[in-house]
């Protein structure tokens, strides 16, 4: 927690600082920009899946927010036959600082030789710093792959990874040309890509309800989730438990392809269906007979579930002890996000 406190030391250069008021750029981050490829799509049943050997990856994020800037709390764990979290065993800039204001007068440059070390003041990608006008959502994606990217580097293990959410994004912002977004997220497609390379990883998307890969494939306008219900349930009943693969989809986006199953999993009334994907598509069709076999009541594979706890617990702890040690006054929003860390389990 030594960058935290270095950090904290930091924000004293905002303490008297005011400039005009700017609001952030819009950026389109729904899902778009992708093409999808149909095959052979097929629905089974999954009748032993490897469920050992498994580890799960997830990260946390929270906007603290100041009278003067915003600050990003983004959290992380890797748990698997070793536990590497962020801040902690694996290395990465993982807070961001976003001005509320348009930068002058060198404080943006005065802020990154603070913490240039220690937190993103502007974008590894594009190179523009965080001010304002830049789009919010695009800093926390960015800190986000950050920390996510290094805890992937620390995998070590001979199994599966799970991680939480997709193997890369596809917003729709990466198919606009001339957009400045669409150049930054291209570059983190690009850095998970590279990442994810050589790993035995795959992504757990589990809000699949506003989808329309597969939904595509079959022609019809409806969302995955209804759909690969609607389809487990007529094939292999409504009651009762099972455990379900459909798939491949492939999904080309930014110059890169990834190949998606979806594992549905059937415990008496409950119908849990997640998609799952890869950069190689035997990968990704182990990956989610894996995933059908261990998927909790809540609907996320249990070694995910147990990565996001740690990480949920991190990232209260730190939005905490950072309320606490600020020298800049929260703002209403700040206090919510301090008080939903006082409720993180």
């Amino acid at each position: 927690m030594e960058s935290l406190f270095k950090f904290v030391d930091a924000l004293g250069l905002l303490a008297d600082s005011v400039g005009d008021f700017a609001a952030g750029e819009p950026v389109e981050l729904g899902e778009g920009g992708f093409e999808v490829g149909c095959g052979g799509v097929e629905a089974r049943l999954v009748e032993e899946a490897p469920a050992s050997g498994l580890a799960g990856l997830d990260s946390q994020s929270s906007i603290v927010r100041f009278e003067a800037a915003d600050v990003y709390v983004v959290t992380g764990a890797l748990v698997g036959p070793e536990v590497s979290v962020v801040p902690g065993g694996a290395e990465a800039r993982w807070l961001g600082l976003r001005l509320r204001f348009k930068a002058g007068g060198g404080l943006a440059e005065a802020l990154e030789s603070a913490v240039g070390g220690l937190a993103l003041v502007r974008s590894g990608v594009t190179g523009r710093f965080f001010d304002g006008t830049y789009n919010e959502e695009a800093v926390r994606d960015e800190v986000r792959t950050e920390v996510e990217t290094a805890l992937l580097g620390r995998w070590r293990g001979g199994g599966l990874l799970l991680l939480d959410g997709p193997i890369f994004p596809t917003p729709r912002v990466l198919a606009m040309e001339g957009n400045p977004y669409a150049e930054l997220y291209r570059g983190l497609v690009r850095r998970r890509v590279e990442a994810a390379r050589g790993v035995e990883a795959v992504g757990v998307v589990k809000r699949v309800g506003m989808s329309t890969y597969y939904a595509r494939c079959r022609g019809l306008g409806v969302d995955d989730d209804t759909l690969v219900k609607n389809e487990a349930s007529r094939l292999f009943g409504r009651r009762g438990a099972f455990a379900a693969v459909v798939g491949p989809v492939e999904i080309r986006a930014g110059g890169f392809a990834k190949y998606c199953w979806y594992a549905a999993a059937g415990v008496g009334r409950d119908l849990h269906v997640v998609r799952v994907e890869g950069l190689d598509p035997e990968l990704a069709e182990r990956g989610a007979e894996a995933v059908a076999a261990v998927m909790g009541p809540g609907g996320a594979p249990l070694p995910i579930a147990l990565a996001d706890r740690i990480a949920r617990r991190l990232n209260g702890g730190v939005v905490r002890l950072l309320a606490g040690l600020s020298p800049l006054r929260l703002t209403y929003e700040g206090l919510e996000a301090v008080g939903r860390a006082l409720e993180a389990p």
